[in-house]
């Protein structure tokens, strides 16, 4: 209990000292009590799938993590775990030089835009959170956004790459580079195929005009 009071009283202290705005005390206690209020339940059950949009609430945390009510993108499903892109409104103001497919694709930023004349499930112009994959329980989550991003979709594929370039930069460069070497392995294979097919081609031709000849010749026997 001491160390409960402790913590009360050192949170009040916080909130005095940094003079928190009224929507920041609002969103502050709505995550407290969400959290005492669903801490106990039974896991929701519900299927879930890579792509879809969901409504989180992420708790307390640490800048510059995500903390509080935002969207999230699921990019993984394991049990009652999910694994979440952080989705919020887009501001050019703060947001420079974010990736986007089409306009700015040599960009290197954390930021992935997503144009509201894009993706018609979103009102305004967005931007994931690359660098902030948030494990979640299913518990976090508020409700479910309509639309999603299909995961054979060409921009799902170009987001969940470039996470792995951010998170596992080792990792994705020995994958390339493997890829590029099946690749030409599979280029080489289809060259050898070819050639060996063109040279059976060509044996049969052979064949068949040895057998001519050989026919001319038995006629002048």
């Amino acid at each position: 209990m001491n160390e409960y009071l402790k913590a009360q009283s050192k949170t009040n202290e916080m909130i005095i000292a940094n003079n928190f705005t009224a929507n920041e005390m609002d969103r502050f206690s709505t995550s407290d009590f969400r959290w005492a209020d669903n801490r106990t339940k039974q896991f929701r059950h519900r299927q879930i799938k890579k792509g879809e949009i969901y409504q989180f609430e992420f708790g307390k945390n640490y800048k510059p993590e995500m903390s509080y009510e935002h969207r999230g993108l699921v990019i993984g499903v394991k049990q009652k775990l999910l694994y979440v892109l952080p989705v919020f409104s887009y501001d050019s103001t703060k947001h420079l030089n974010v990736y986007h497919p089409t306009d700015n694709p040599a960009s290197k930023s954390d930021m992935f835009l997503l144009k509201a004349i894009e993706f018609p499930f979103i009102n305004h112009d967005s931007v994931l959170k690359l660098n902030d994959i948030r494990t979640v329980s299913v518990n976090r989550i508020l409700y479910q956004h309509n639309g999603m991003i299909a995961p054979a979709s060409d921009t799902y594929k170009q987001i969940e790459q470039l996470v792995l370039q951010k998170y596992f930069p080792g990792f994705y460069h020995d994958y390339s580079q493997l890829q590029q070497k099946a690749a030409s392995l599979g280029k080489q294979q289809k060259e050898n195929d070819a050639a060996l097919a063109k040279l059976i081609s060509e044996n049969e031709e052979l064949r068949k005009q040895m057998a001519a000849l050989q026919g001319q010749f038995n006629n002048h026997l």
